[in-house]
């Protein structure tokens, strides 16, 4: 991730410092943000990742704009130049499964690679689907998180850069003190917020997915909750039952859309190494429809495993 205040479009990425001086000059910006991400999730998970069988290992990487500014550049060479004038090393990212791929290659996961592109709640999307995973039996490790870099399309969304990666096990095997991931995704449509019953029908599910996510969880009052919204209609009445279930202090959402999936998973990721004791609550919502709510705490929680981070 940049450096907090860092200025818009100001260099704060060297990929021969971060990764090695030959091999990840032509990958895309958002490729190798995470693949710095991952090697700093790896090196951080006490060498769960070497331990397990490589076809035990998976990843789930969301992205809204991880190919955006290549996709801009093969479209303008075509158009200008002719096909023949597009650079071979980086044609094949055209697909945005292969950013993730490139991971997998690189630290060997070969059960499954998912890429997911929902958008603003991507990254939450790839952590409950490689939880999801986990809980079920099919892998023992999996990388999963955001990366992105600037959409040149962004219009007046926030553009987001760099990648967030967490590490995920099932629950049965961590020790005490293991922070502990919850996830729950849901679809409000905007046409049913158009009325005074469908805002509240579409409150009381966002409240009976926060008390699912949140159950079991003692002292729940200090939690630290934030909200990534983008001012929309939906983004209203997420935060609204929000702020109607856990009070009125948690921040409000900014009302500038984030062109990316990115900031939620930060957030998790800020609150896995620095929040330490404290649960941590962030959901997600998008003009679209998609919401997404995650929590990670390191508390104990009651019931079977299920998803763990």
């Amino acid at each position: 991730m940049p450096p907090a205040g860092l200025a818009p479009g100001a260099a704060w990425f060297d990929h021969r410092s971060q990764l090695g001086p030959r091999g990840y000059k032509y990958l895309p910006e958002a490729c190798q943000y995470l693949l710095a991400a991952a090697r700093a999730a790896v090196a951080g998970s006490d060498g769960l990742l070497e331990r397990c069988p490589e076809e035990r290992r998976g990843a789930v990487v969301g992205t809204n704009s991880a190919v955006a500014e290549l996709h801009s550049v093969i479209d303008r060479t075509t158009r200008t130049e002719g096909a023949d004038f597009v650079s071979p090393m980086t044609a094949p990212f055209f697909s945005v499964n292969l950013v993730g791929a490139r991971l997998s290659t690189e630290h060997l996961l070969k059960g499954f690679n998912l890429t997911v592109t929902s958008p603003r709640v991507a990254g939450v999307e790839a952590l409950h689907l490689a939880a999801h995973e986990v809980a079920g039996g099919r892998a023992d490790a999996v990388l999963a998180g955001a990366t992105e870099a600037p959409d040149p399309y962004a219009a007046d969304a926030l553009p987001e850069t760099g990648a967030a990666l967490l590490v995920l096990r099932p629950r049965a095997s961590a020790a005490p003190g293991t922070t502990l991931l919850r996830s729950c995704l849901l679809f409000l449509p905007p046409r049913a917020l158009t009325t005074a019953a469908g805002r509240e029908r579409a409150q009381r599910t966002v409240v009976s997915a926060l008390d699912a996510v949140t159950a079991g969880l003692a002292g729940a009052d200090g939690t630290d909750v934030r909200l990534v919204t983008d001012g929309s209609p939906v983004a209203r009445v997420v935060s609204d039952a929000v702020r109607g279930r856990r009070g009125p202090d948690v921040p409000p959402g900014a009302d500038v859309p984030r062109a990316g999936s990115l900031e939620a998973v930060a957030l998790l990721a800020d609150g896995v190494s620095s929040g330490r004791g404290r649960a941590r609550l962030v959901v997600t919502a998008a003009r679209e429809g998609n919401v997404a709510i995650a929590m990670t705490t390191t508390e104990p929680l009651p019931g079977p495993p299920r998803q763990t981070g």
